[in-house]
């Protein structure tokens, strides 16, 4: 689970970069990307499957090649669940980096955290950092 998860949180950030990436950019303000993104994952506090919808933006800047990204975003799950999240991402030609939090919460206050970290050395193709994790934070 944990590389699909990252995997699919790698996908938009990497896909928004491509579109990105060819776009004039010196001291422009930041081009918004709409997000909309359903997937399914496993929810923490009860175990069952669950589908993960993302709607937000993404402001990304390019700066000569180096390309910084922050997506602000409203999370909703199938099983009840609301709430928002970030994540950035930084290509300084040297080191990619993806960053994630989010928290949701449903009516009961039950609540779940997902956050995660990615660091590659792109010179050397080498995954410095890989981690990711769902965990239930309980209720009231």
């Amino acid at each position: 689970m944990k590389v699909s998860r990252l995997g699919a949180l790698l996908a938009l950030p990497l896909s928004v970069v491509a579109l990105v990436v060819a776009a004039p950019a010196a001291a422009d303000p930041p081009t918004e990307i709409p997000i909309l993104d359903v997937f399914q994952d496993v929810n923490p506090c009860t175990g069952n499957p669950m589908t993960v919808t993302f709607v937000g933006t993404v402001y990304v800047h390019d700066h000569n090649g180096r390309v910084v990204a922050l997506a602000h975003r409203t999370i909703s799950t199938s099983d009840g669940f609301v709430g928002h999240g970030t994540d950035s991402f930084v290509d300084n030609g040297q080191v990619l980096m993806s960053r994630i939090a989010d928290i949701v919460t449903n009516a009961s206050g039950d609540r779940f955290r997902a956050r995660g970290v990615f660091v590659l050395n792109l010179s050397t193709e080498t995954v410095r950092v890989d981690r990711f994790e769902l965990t239930c934070l309980g209720g009231p």
